[in-house]
């Protein structure tokens, strides 16, 4: 894409909506606040998460926490306390991202403050998270969608809230898209979309903020590409993850 300084300033427009959403929660009776990571809640959702919370200490031995612990790429806006916010570590080629500990239909951050209480470093963190990734990935198995958009066919690929963070685990993406370089947009957390290397600007803001406009659980994830073989940045060509 040979317009970066264009694509990039959709950002802006991301910005201006992070003030209309500081608000948006649901708040119980007994003070827990819930916020929906995609929009609103679906019937009895709320109750569904608040059911899996019950009985779980995140401050139990890393070893019972490790399985369940996946990558969780950074959002846009975290309405959460300083002594509560999401740690995040960049990952190469330059990704933000956080952590959580899976619990079906929601997952708990993880912060420096629980990290420390396990004992464990960084390095081990992404590590297990990855591996846990790959194990849920290959269970499952993403949706992959191609529909065209004006013209142009669009790749879409969800999961079970792990979609976009297949560009960390390039070995799995190959699969999918193939040697064809393509441009690769991570609007929202169950979310990747691969389109032609050569799209214009224009359709892939639109297809950005057609996604994320007013979703919770919007990226702070700048657009990336697709090698052919691996994810890189938009100006680092062949340069991206390592195997």
């Amino acid at each position: 894409m040979r317009r970066m300084k264009t694509l990039k300033g959709h950002k802006v427009a991301k910005d201006e909506r992070r003030g209309r959403r500081k608000a948006r929660s649901r708040r119980r009776p007994d003070g827990l606040r819930l916020h929906p990571l995609g929009g609103t809640f679906e019937p009895g959702l709320a109750e569904r998460i608040l059911a899996a919370f019950e009985g779980f200490d995140p401050r139990a031995p890393w070893s019972d926490i490790a399985p369940r612990v996946v990558p969780v790429l950074k959002r846009v806006h975290h309405p959460y306390p300083a002594d509560m916010a999401p740690i995040h570590i960049r990952v190469p080629p330059g990704i933000w991202t956080g952590f959580g500990i899976d619990l079906g239909p929601a997952f708990s951050h993880v912060s420096q403050t629980l990290l420390d209480g396990w004992g464990v470093d960084h390095a081990t963190l992404l590590g297990t998270a990855l591996a846990n990734l790959t194990d849920l990935v290959r269970r499952e198995g993403p949706i992959v969608d191609t529909v065209p958009v004006e013209g142009v066919q669009v790749t879409a690929i969800q999961g079970q809230g792990w979609g976009s963070s297949l560009i960390l685990l390039p070995e799995l993406l190959r699969p999918i898209l193939g040697p064809t370089p393509r441009v690769l947009l991570a609007p929202v957390r169950n979310t990747l979309l691969a389109l032609p290397d050569d799209v214009e600007d224009g359709l892939a803001i639109d297809l950005w903020q057609a996604i994320a406009q007013g979703a919770h659980d919007e990226l702070d994830v700048d657009p990336l590409r697709w090698t052919g073989s691996t994810v890189a940045l938009l100006t680092d060509g062949a340069l991206g993850l390592p195997n």
